[in-house]
């Protein structure tokens, strides 16, 4: 082996091992329906630490009272519990409870 072969290194799969390291957060979509799109802007782009759930999102926009009061969550159109993971790019649709006479 010649030392040119020796030295040459393929470092693609160093670099993506580096990038998931630095990468520490995720961005999610986030669109409010209902009385709900009143109260916060209906459509956002919102940056978490990464590993989150949906509770960790509701507890940063602080939604709390919508959750106590019945709020349904999705994640990409499918309804989910608040102790889902959150992935990069998810959409989550916020859902309150329907109301009327």
């Amino acid at each position: 082996m010649n030392s040119l072969q020796r030295n040459c290194v393929d470092k693609l799969p160093l670099q993506s091992i580096i990038m998931a390291e630095q990468d520490n957060s995720i961005t999610v979509s986030v669109v409010a329906f209902g009385p709900l799109s009143e109260e916060i802007q209906r459509k956002q782009e919102i940056q978490l630490a990464n590993p989150s759930t949906i509770k960790d999102l509701i507890d940063s926009m602080n939604l709390q009272k919508w959750l106590e009061n019945g709020l349904t969550v999705a994640i990409n159109g499918d309804r989910c519990d608040i102790e889902k993971v959150l992935s990069n790019n998810d959409e989550i649709a916020l859902l309150p409870p329907v109301s009327g006479g």
